[in-house]
């Protein structure tokens, strides 16, 4: 990890994601880009104004400028005291998820970093348009920030589908785990294997005979596909986690439970109808999770 991209809130200091940026940076001595966006609705004055009127409106964007600039500049401070290399960018564009994707594919990070918003102590998180352009766009690692410190004695954990027809889903597993073993070992701390392999049949059919030995059989293939999974990594039996379930409240338990400071998730391309399941499931994992979220793409979609 070489190139850290940062989206930096104009409005929201608190919010972990340069508390973030400062750790990776610091851990894999990578150079950091602080880019922030703030739209300026004094770039919609009508070009027929006075010129006692322009000149006015220019001293304020002038200020306006300045005043996030400054912004920025402080937060540069913080990450040079660490002996982090940092430089920064402000835009006023008014279309932010065209801005950042563009930014995002001139500097091409190794990882992106952007906060998404709490509504309340015991509100969902809001994701924002722009937060799924990014998600569905963004061509590199996109880690989606919340706002809670990370636990000391946290994990890494990789969200996998061993069980997948398609070859590219198979490679995107093995880059899953891959990465959180990384990250897990550059900033010491647990990694993990998560898969949710079957919905809990009990409650769709009470009455039928013999599901006993086939959610066993069932149990049994996933588990022999997980371990095929984590042969070429640095991954023990003892770190996977094989849960049966829906996939979203299983996995926000889990993630409570082993104190998951990165959730690990791919993204593919998809067709319309699986888009519109997939969607779904991600949309309730992004709301419902805890900790930060990172989305993988596949490395021929980073192309």
């Amino acid at each position: 990890m070489d190139r850290i991209l940062v989206i930096v809130d104009p409005d929201n200091d608190k919010d972990f994601v340069i508390e973030r940026a400062i750790l990776l940076a610091f851990y894999y001595r990578a150079q950091v880009l602080l880019l922030m966006n703030k739209p300026n609705v004094l770039d919609q004055q009508d070009a027929a104004t006075s010129s006692l009127t322009s000149r006015f409106f220019s001293s304020q964007k002038k200020l306006f400028a300045e005043h996030y600039q400054a912004k920025l500049d402080a937060l540069k401070e913080r990450f040079e005291a660490q002996g982090i290399s940092a430089e920064t960018q402000f835009s006023t564009d008014k279309n932010s998820a065209a801005m950042l994707l563009r930014k995002i594919r001139e500097f091409k990070p190794d990882i992106t970093l952007k906060s998404v918003q709490q509504q309340g102590r015991l509100a969902r998180i809001l994701i924002t348009n722009t937060d799924w352009k990014l998600v569905k766009n963004c061509p590199y690692p996109l880690l989606l920030v919340k706002a809670q410190p990370w636990a000391e004695d946290g994990s890494v954990m990789a969200s996998v589908d061993p069980m997948h027809s398609k070859s590219q889903q198979n490679e995107l597993d093995h880059l899953l785990v891959e990465t959180a073993t990384s990250l897990a070992k550059s900033m010491q701390l647990n990694k993990r294997v998560f898969h949710c392999y079957f919905p809990d049949m009990s409650t769709m059919f009470p009455k039928v005979t013999g599901a006993d030995t086939y959610l066993r059989k069932v149990k049994e293939a996933h588990w022999q596909k997980l371990c095929e999974l984590i042969r070429d990594h640095d991954i023990d039996e003892d770190d996977v986690i094989m849960a049966r379930g829906d996939v979203a409240k299983t996995l926000s338990h889990v993630v409570n439970r082993e104190k998951v400071n990165i959730l690990v998730l791919g993204a593919l391309s998809r067709n319309v109808v699986e888009q519109a399941i997939v969607g779904s499931t991600a949309e309730k994992i992004l709301y419902d999770t805890p900790c930060d979220v990172l989305v993988m793409k596949h490395k021929r979609q980073t192309n």
